[in-house]
């Protein structure tokens, strides 16, 4: 079950994101020259009213990527690696640093990947209190979303949650599906505040 990872998720509290001030939801379509239906995203973000990070906090990674898929589908870890070293990659150009070994970071990073359309619906609908929002009538793909949280290492409040949205498929290049990760990850970290300093 979802809950086991996220240990703040006490509904009203914890990771319902609509239910806290900063909330939004954006669905956009990149301008890439693959099938429409690929190019959708839906991003939700939230964060507590007193998250406001300063240049010189860190993060890290609580660990992995978690991935929850339905039985019989299987997600490559060279691609869930890929995610979490894009989102490294995206963390550090918005100022954020990575904590050294040995260090407590100010912000633990959660992550998790939801695969199939049914799991979606149910799990992510349980844990958050809605889905997403791509809607998929008569759509031949199935659904994925990632969801990534900071949490207090403290406290283990969630300050900052965003989860993306979009359908899968095996038909794009590697190329094709290299371009859309980098536009999902700046896409799911768009809201997450720039560092200056």
């Amino acid at each position: 079950m979802l809950n086991s990872f996220f240990p703040r998720i006490a509904l009203p509290a914890g990771i319902a994101i609509l239910t806290l001030l900063n909330s939004g939801c954006v669905v956009e379509q990149p301008a890439e020259s693959i099938n429409p239906a690929l190019r959708q995203t839906s991003v939700v973000s939230t964060s507590a009213p007193e998250f406001a990070p300063r240049p010189g906090e860190t993060v890290a990674w609580k660990d992995s990527i978690t991935v929850h898929a339905p039985e019989g589908i299987t997600v490559p870890q060279a691609l869930v690696d890929d995610l979490k070293a894009k989102i490294d990659s995206q963390l550090v150009a918005k100022g954020y640093a990575f904590t050294p070994l040995g260090q407590q970071p100010d912000y633990l990073i959660h992550g998790l990947i939801v695969m199939g359309n049914e799991l979606n619906e149910q799990q992510l609908r349980d844990v958050l209190g809605f889905e997403p929002g791509l809607v998929s009538h008569s759509q031949k793909y199935e659904k994925g979303s990632l969801l990534l949280m900071l949490v207090d290492p403290d406290t283990q409040y969630t300050d900052w949650r965003a989860v993306v949205q979009v359908f899968t498929s095996q038909e794009l290049t590697g190329e094709e599906r290299d371009q859309r990760f980098d536009y999902i990850i700046r896409s799911l970290l768009r809201p997450l505040p720039i560092l200056k300093g």
